[in-house]
């Protein structure tokens, strides 16, 4: 049985500078003003080593006040247009074809439910799993291994976009397809099996027949 693993952030939709801009907003509130590029550096990081990190350097509420801090300033400006096109695309015609998807993101659970039901594409997943809910999040295997597990397939594909997502999909022994988003180099995505430019159906397609 075939599964498409998703990544959601920079893979379903546009949404990493959004992240990069709350951040620069929230520290900025406290007097640590970063330029924008200083962000790039936490795509795909778990967000808890993100607070972690600010934590020390100025006075944040706690990890879960945080997000949502995070969340209402993402919020504010969200909707369809965050959607990738070509991700759309491939959610919908696999959801009409009986392929099981799920959506695995290095965010908190209840974020990552928000976006997807924000965006409308919630019920194309069989699936949906937060960073917050294994103990060990991106790099690590762990939430593509207990996604895999929980939706029983034995033929995977994760689709990814950053350097942290695609170590953690390798390391599920899934076929990783990163999808180039202009953010990181071809060398720092050069560990997944395959680089587009753009998913379309005919390239999962044709992954699955190798699988």
């Amino acid at each position: 049985m075939f599964g498409i693993y998703w990544d959601c952030d920079g893979t379903l939709m546009d949404t990493e500078k959004a992240f990069a801009y709350a951040w620069q907003e929230i520290l900025k509130s406290k007097n640590l003003d970063l330029p924008i590029e200083h962000f790039d550096q936490y795509v795909g990081v778990d967000d808890r080593i993100v607070h972690e990190k600010y934590s020390s350097e100025v006075n944040l509420p706690p990890f879960q006040e945080t997000m949502n801090l995070i969340s209402e300033i993402i919020l504010k400006n969200f909707g369809e247009k965050t959607l990738f096109d070509d991700a759309l695309q491939c959610l919908e015609y696999f959801y009409n074809h009986d392929w099981k998807q799920a959506c695995v993101s290095a965010s908190p659970q209840n974020h990552l439910e928000n976006k997807l039901k924000e965006t409308a594409i919630y019920q194309y997943f069989h699936l949906v799993v937060g960073g917050d809910t294994v103990d060990r999040n991106k790099p690590h295997p762990d939430i593509y291994i207990d996604s895999i597990n929980k939706l029983k397939t034995t033929k995977n594909i994760i689709i990814e976009d950053s350097p942290f997502g695609i170590e953690s999909g390798v390391g599920s022994g899934a076929f990783v397809i990163a999808i180039d988003r202009g953010v990181f180099t071809h060398d720092q995505l050069s560990s997944a099996y395959l680089i587009v430019d753009k998913i379309t159906p005919e390239i999962i397609l044709e992954v699955s027949e190798s699988l």
